[in-house]
């Protein structure tokens, strides 16, 4: 939620700017604001090739319990980020005017798109380096953190921009606010994280040895690419479309397109949130081979996010009037700004399915898959099919391609993933292209940590490892450290309803037991016994394990105790 919440807010902030804009000046100067979205998606693009692919092997290394190895993709990220976001301001800020010249089709609005790209271009490079930099904190178990601290930025945007755009300020106020709350956003969750005792990830000086930090680098960026490419053909294909719409219908159709935007940046609050959610926890899950887990966590997540941008959805096509309204369009706009609402909005329950398809396949290294996806949906229907119908239909051909170009991505994946299964020898056999559950996995179960339960999980336990021809003298041993376990666990938490994840595994003649809990942090091999006689749950959980590891991942204690 936390993490759902804070894309909301960075959304919702954008939103209401658009909003204060194009009350207070005009609908054009509204379109002008949107006109710069191509640019800000491809510097989303690029955070998003540095960041999200990194967030996905951060996760799996940790599940691994490979923290020395998490560390240095943090590292090599925070690095690549800051150089990244050098060259990209010394790229963009002599040439504003060439921008504003690129990125409007219609002559009347570049003035309007050039007195906001003015102050915007400044916030670009600063936006790169936040928005990876807080994804990286999310991953490390942050989220509430980061969600407020987008949120006091984005509460900040919203009122600077109201009163400089109300107070003669015109456009240029609007992207002053912008770039004020990244400020203030960015210092807090700094600030927040750095002083912690509780982050996991430390920093490594990655250019000790230059060669280890190009090769750590370039897998980053192949991790990232299918995401990134998806997020970057985002802004072609509004380029694109921009350009089509300001043949077809010139700055009115562009203005239409602008609100059409606007409700899909409504819809990429919950993509993006549950995406950011999404990932880490996929990655640790399937470093650890919880396929069963995957496979849980991406059903609900669909059918949250599919909930959310339903009712959206509905909305808009019963309701447009209402969104047109806010947005203060001319009373000739209306008719043709319905249809369009109409039609567009039918195509984000596609955008809804297709980015967290994107998103997952990346995680789980599935690159094939997410790249037709972003190929598909992104550019290679949408643009030949909005041109193709213009000029049959106009605007509302335009409209419809939308439709089309997520019916041509659901049908390419269903495509692919059927052709993978059937390669696969009969280790696929389904759209997420996972393997059926760790062969070795005796017990998994969740449950709440206290004392009944923890009764419970030793009698399960070891009446499942019986039924498996364990030693007797194995499974008494799992069956008491988890029943110790979860006793301290539940102590140590007095008060607070403690969740967690056990799974047990046979693995290279030993049994391996996965608890994973939402506790407070607590490392058993650092516990020290208050008891003179050393006689109490952890000391007897070391008695009986061969090894026992432990690490924090996602604000969860991750201990892995080997019999």
């Amino acid at each position: 939620m936390p993490t759902v919440l804070s894309s909301m807010a960075a959304q919702l902030g954008t939103i209401i700017n658009g909003i204060i804009v194009g009350n207070f000046i005009s609908s054009h100067a509204m379109a002008a604001v949107s006109a710069c979205i191509p640019l800000n998606q491809i510097t989303y693009a690029l955070a998003v090739l540095i960041s999200m692919g990194s967030s996905g092997l951060i996760a799996i290394a940790a599940g691994k319990r490979d923290n020395d190895g998490a560390n240095y993709i943090f590292s090599t990220v925070v690095t690549v980020s800051v150089l990244v976001g050098v060259i990209w301001a010394v790229l963009l800020i002599p040439n504003s005017y060439a921008l504003s010249i690129f990125l409007s089709s219609a002559e009347d609005l570049r003035a309007l798109v050039h007195e906001y790209l003015i102050i915007f271009v400044w916030r670009v490079p600063l936006y790169l380096m936040f928005f990876t930099w807080q994804t990286l904190i999310r991953t490390d178990g942050f989220a509430k953190v980061v969600s407020r601290g987008i949120l006091t930025g984005q509460i900040t945007n919203v009122i600077l921009s109201f009163a400089l755009v109300a107070n003669g300020f015109g456009i240029m106020g609007a992207a002053i606010a912008l770039i004020s709350g990244d400020i203030i956003a960015m210092s807090y969750v700094a600030k927040k994280y750095f002083s912690s005792n509780e982050r996991s990830r430390s920093f490594y000086p990655v250019f000790k040895d230059f060669g280890k930090f190009i090769g750590q680098a370039a897998k980053i960026i192949k991790a990232g690419i299918p995401i990134a490419s998806g997020t970057a053909l985002i802004s072609v294909k509004v380029w694109a479309i921009y350009q089509i719409l300001g043949e077809t219908g010139g700055a009115d159709a562009m203005t239409l397109y602008a609100i059409c935007m606007a409700c899909l940046s409504v819809i990429s609050m919950c993509i993006a949130g549950c995406n950011g959610a999404m990932m880490p926890i996929i990655g640790m899950l399937y470093g650890e081979k919880d396929f069963s887990g995957v496979r849980i966590l991406i059903k609900y997540v669909l059918k949250f996010a599919l909930t959310l941008s339903g009712i959206f959805v509905l909305f808009a096509i019963f309701f447009p009037q209402i969104i047109l309204s806010i947005y203060n369009v001319p009373d000739e706009l209306i008719a043709s700004g319905e249809i369009a609402l109409r039609l567009f909005s039918i195509s984000l329950i596609g955008v809804t399915i297709t980015f967290l398809a994107m998103y997952y396949f990346s995680t789980i290294q599935r690159r094939t898959a997410a790249n037709i996806l972003s190929w598909t949906e992104g550019i290679i229907v949408v643009v030949p099919a909005a041109w193709i119908l213009s000029k049959t239909f106009g605007l509302n051909g335009i409209w419809f391609a939308f439709i089309l170009a997520e019916l041509a991505g659901f049908a390419m994946i269903f495509i692919y993933t059927r052709i993978v299964c059937k390669n696969s020898g009969g280790k696929l056999n389904d759209i997420f292209l996972l393997e059926s559950n760790n062969p070795n996995l005796l017990y998994d179960v969740s449950l709440k940590a206290d004392d009944d339960n923890a009764v419970k999980l030793y009698s399960e336990a070891v009446a499942v490892m019986k039924n498996d021809n364990i030693a007797e003298n194995i499974y008494l041993k799992v069956g008491v450290a988890l029943e110790e376990m979860t006793v301290q666990m539940a102590k140590i938490n007095a008060g607070k309803i403690i969740d967690a994840d056990v799974r047990i595994k046979s693995e290279g003649g030993e049994i391996i037991i996965a608890f994973r809990d939402n506790g407070k942090p607590f490392n058993p091999m650092e516990y020290q016994s208050n008891d003179d006689f050393n006689f109490d749950n952890i000391a007897m959980l070391k008695a009986l394990s061969k090894k026992i590891s432990y690490n924090r991942v996602l604000s969860l204690n991750q201990t892995i105790i080997e019999i």
